[in-house]
């Protein structure tokens, strides 16, 4: 008697399934074809569109949204740092250029492409590993806010990856279980620490155990973005040249205020002053690394294939 209780109670507090509205909003696992973006590109050209960046956390999203920042508001009288040009909410429009959002803690939402079909889509990636490497140095060897930064209170790389993974299965396990109870996945899916197929579950839309299916969905995913620039690509002044002329093509500023194009700094931004001076990862942690991410590394490798014939 007791179980049915509590069977019934558990029923009563479930949330409701989605309406069909909502079904068709969220993300579905499903391969995106590949869609012609000269219509949206054009809209966005003549400020009637959205321009769409998803920031990856670790890999250089500060350094896009600086540029989103110099494209989208008239440059200012005084001088301003890249940090101000980061915190800036709002400022004056250009005249002729669209609005310009960044997206950095939820996943991409697969049903974009349909739901926003007059936007451009940026994205910039880093090496997995290299990410991680940084995302470990800027808040996992110690707390963000810690100020007792020596090496007896730092966190060995091994027990913060199994922290954070632990994480990862619970925010897995909460997403399937809402596809079981609502008849899809979440509409809004929060993924901010990930040491495993972080990309791959950004992409997708969807919070899981990564498979190839995900993989793949991923891959048609970038596939149909406009521009997926390369982070190592910008420690260069030919690769930045190169990113700066697609971006100009995709985004153009009004002809009077070209003496003043946005741009994309050759120096590192958000870099965090504990990774300035720590060393290295050791072979044996970065293969560490490399063993949670095969995916995604893949998918990396897809992203420079996007990347280069995006630039051509």
């Amino acid at each position: 008697m007791l179980s049915w209780l509590v069977l019934l109670a558990l029923a009563e507090a479930a949330p409701p399934p989605y309406t069909r509205m909502e079904r068709e909003a969220a993300p579905q696992l499903t391969i995106i074809p590949r869609r012609q973006r000269q219509c949206a590109q054009a809209c966005v050209r003549k400020g009637d569109g959205y321009v769409y960046a998803q920031h990856l956390r670790k890999a250089g999203g500060t350094l896009l949204r600086t540029y989103l920042a110099m494209y989208r508001c008239a440059p200012l009288r005084q001088a301003m740092s890249a940090t101000q040009l980061y915190r800036l909410p709002r400022g004056f429009p250009r005249e002729g250029t669209a609005p310009a959002a960044a997206q950095e803690s939820l996943a991409f939402n697969t049903q974009n492409f349909l739901l926003r079909p007059a936007t451009v889509y940026i994205t910039l990636i880093r090496h997995p590993v290299d990410r991680i490497e940084s995302l470990y140095f800027f808040e996992g060897k110690w707390p963000q806010k810690s100020y007792r930064r020596t090496e007896d209170t730092a966190i060995p790389l091994e027990k913060w990856l199994r922290k954070v993974r632990a994480t990862s299965k619970r925010r897995s396990w909460g997403s399937q279980n809402h596809l079981k109870q609502r008849g899809a996945f979440p509409l809004r899916q929060r993924i901010w620490d990930e040491v495993s197929e972080y990309y791959v579950q950004i992409f997708s839309g969807v919070a899981a155990e990564a498979t190839d299916k995900h993989l793949d969905v991923a891959k048609s995913v970038l596939d149909n973005f406009d521009a997926v620039l390369i982070l190592e690509r910008l420690s260069t002044e030919e690769g930045r040249d190169e990113a700066e002329a697609l971006l100009r093509k995709l985004l153009p500023t009004p002809r009077v205020e070209r003496a003043c194009p946005p741009r994309l700094p050759l120096h590192k931004v958000n870099e965090g002053s504990v990774r300035k001076r720590a060393e290295p990862l050791s072979r044996e942690d970065r293969l560490r690394i490399v063993a949670l991410n095969p995916l995604d590394l893949e998918l990396y490798r897809h992203a420079v294939t996007v990347h280069k014939e995006r630039v051509v």
